[in-house]
């Protein structure tokens, strides 16, 4: 007996040559985002710009509204002044938590077609 795995709901489905998009598994398109808004902070806050990954805003139908990693993981306000180059002059920039952790996107969050 096998068992079929089911993909993740949020395991990006990247195709060759689209850098700034990728697919659901449910086949919902996702776009990078050069800055998305923030509801609690009341302001645009840019992301964070990764070569290989990208961040996005999950669509309303699955948690309402968030922001995740191509990599599979969610991602963070942050304000560390590493990131002060590349964030507003308050220093806040959305980031991977997982790159932000420990220095690395997720492995098997995404996979190439």
């Amino acid at each position: 007996m096998t068992v079929e795995k089911k993909p993740a709901p949020f395991q990006i489905i990247r195709h060759r040559g689209l850098q700034d998009r990728g697919q659901l598994p449910d086949g919902t398109w996702v776009f990078r985002e050069k800055s998305i808004w923030a509801d609690t902070m009341e302001r645009l806050i840019p992301t964070a710009a990764y070569e290989h990954h990208f961040l996005y805003e999950v669509p309303e139908k699955y948690l309402g509204s968030s922001v995740r990693c191509t990599c599979g993981s969610f991602a963070v306000i942050a304000g560390y002044s590493a990131y002060k180059s590349d964030a507003t002059q308050q220093g806040l920039l959305y980031v991977c938590y997982q790159h932000s952790a420990l220095g690395t996107h997720l492995k098997d969050g995404s996979r190439w077609v």
